[in-house]
C-alpha cells in the first residue's frame, strides 16, 4: 500500500489534528480543544512524497491503530473523526 503525503496531511486535520511545523509536521490529536497524547509526524523531504509499507506501519502504530487496514480507512475517510475518537475511547486511550 502507497499513500501520498498530502493525503495523509489533510486527512489528518480533516480528522480533527493540530498541526505544527517544526523539522517535522506533527499532527496532534485533540478531543475537546485537549491533546489526547496520540500523535504521528510526516517529513519535509522529497523522499516522503509517498509513504510505504514501512512508514504506515509506524504511523498505524503512533496512532494507536490495530491494522493497516484501520489506518486505510482513517486516511482515506471511511472513518470519520467521531468513530476515531470512540475507537480510542474504547481502548481507553483518553
Amino acid at each position: 500500500m502507497q499513500i501520498d503525503r498530502s493525503e495523509i496531511e489533510s486527512s489528518l486535520v480533516l480528522k480533527g489534528f493540530t498541526r505544527e511545523d517544526s523539522h517535522h509536521r506533527y499532527f496532534y490529536h485533540e478531543v475537546e480543544g485537549k491533546k489526547s497524547g496520540v500523535f504521528t509526524y510526516t517529513s519535509h523531504g522529497s523522499h516522503y512524497k509517498a509513504y510505504g509499507d514501512n512508514l504506515l506501519k509506524q504511523m498505524r502504530k503512533q496512532l494507536r491503530l490495530d491494522t493497516l487496514s484501520q489506518l486505510a480507512d482513517l486516511l482515506k475517510c471511511p472513518m470519520t473523526g467521531a468513530d476515531y475518537n470512540e475507537f480510542l475511547k474504547n481502548k481507553k486511550l483518553f
